[in-house]
């Protein structure tokens, strides 16, 4: 047990070492959207806190874990704690996965999946919320699925993930929840469980007062935001919340509304592009094995609670996409990775316990 750990911290110290040197190199996306948080970061530290509390407030986390490189000067270094931060969110899929599956191998292949995973980790090179969110995201998931109460530490980490990313609801939410009605003797609990789930997805589509430039994918009928295929109906729309969006679309065309929804859910998973290279689709396309491996771990594991709560942790924030849109670089898919990891690393354990008990 002793070495098994030393070698992930070798590991794991190999990787940071990585992203230090690439970080030294200029390796670091630290445009376009970066420099919004940037900029916001640079306001909090001339006290002008407006932005932070308007129009960041939903990524108000990651401003804030942002404010002491903008202070130095040394934004571009935030990627070095993001890495760090995958480090520690690859140990705690590794606990994760050897707490539910009792098979120690298999924590081994989380915390290697977690931290080879190129689609996943390329994005701690980027000062966008992505990489920050899914290591919280890890964490928390990984502290509230213990036994017992949820301590101090795992709250912080709760708050932290609701104001990190807009989707932090349906990681926390549904957690939460989980974890109430198993600490608590409740009559029915899965039934009380999936009805707690779908007024999360309900509350999180609701709510009013979101941006028209953030509802038009919706109501214009974006795969991929962008590519609007009904370029004009906004002009005939007045909500402000993606219910209100995807009612203005059903009542335009109920068939066109459900395809609209199917491409865009299957676009989540479909990791190659026809705008990139051959090489780069080719690469991204042995990385299918791994959906594939994670749907072997989901049917192995569905009669265990916690990989249900990984299941539907997955599957609502796979609803939200196909209710808004997608990204074109695949950018959506980054926080569900550690989750799709996490269950193939379970299916591949529990192939090795049955053989095992087998011979």
């Amino acid at each position: 047990m002793t070495e098994r750990r030393t070698l992930r911290w070798v590991i794991g110290a190999a990787y940071v070492a990585l992203v230090l040197a690439l970080a030294a190199r200029g390796h670091v996306l630290a445009d376009k959207e970066a420099l919004k948080y940037v900029g916001c970061a640079q306001d909090v530290l001339r006290g002008d806190l407006h932005d932070l509390f308007g129009n960041y407030l939903k990524y108000g986390t990651y401003v804030l874990f942002l404010l002491p490189f903008v202070a130095m000067g040394l934004t571009a270094w935030a990627v070095v704690a993001q890495a760090l931060l995958a480090v520690a969110a690859a140990f705690a899929a590794a606990r994760f996965v050897e707490r539910i599956s009792t098979e120690r191998r298999a924590g081994d292949l989380a915390f290697a999946l977690l931290l080879a995973c190129i689609p996943f980790q390329q994005w701690v090179l980027a000062l966008y919320t992505e990489s920050f969110f899914a290591s919280i995201a890890v964490l928390f998931l990984e502290r509230v699925t213990r036994p017992g109460r949820l301590d101090v530490i795992g709250i912080l980490l709760a708050l932290i993930l609701v104001f990190a990313r807009p989707m932090g609801m349906l990681f926390v939410g549904p957690a939460m929840l989980w974890k109430l009605t198993a600490q608590l003797s409740v009559p029915w609990p899965q039934v009380l469980r999936n009805t707690g789930y779908v007024l999360v997805l309900l509350v999180a589509i609701s709510l009013p007062g979101i941006a028209r430039d953030q509802l038009a994918p919706i109501v214009e009928g974006h795969v991929i935001c962008g590519f609007p295929e009904l370029p004009g109906t906004m002009d005939d729309f007045h909500g402000s919340s993606i219910l209100d969006a995807q009612i203005s679309l059903v009542q335009r065309s109920p068939a066109y509304a459900i395809g609209l929804f199917s491409r865009r859910v299957g676009s989540l998973f479909t990791l190659t592009r026809s705008y990139y290279s051959t090489a780069h689709n080719a690469f991204l396309a042995v990385h299918y094995s791994l959906l594939l491996l994670a749907l072997y771990g989901w049917w192995r594991g569905r009669h265990h609670t916690v990989m249900g709560l990984i299941a539907v942790v997955l599957v609502l924030n796979t609803l939200l996409v196909g209710l808004t849109h997608d990204e074109w670089s695949g950018r959506f898919l980054v926080p569900l990775w550690p989750l799709i990891l996490m269950m193939a690393a379970f299916g591949v354990g529990d192939i090795w316990k049955e053989r095992r008990l087998r011979f």
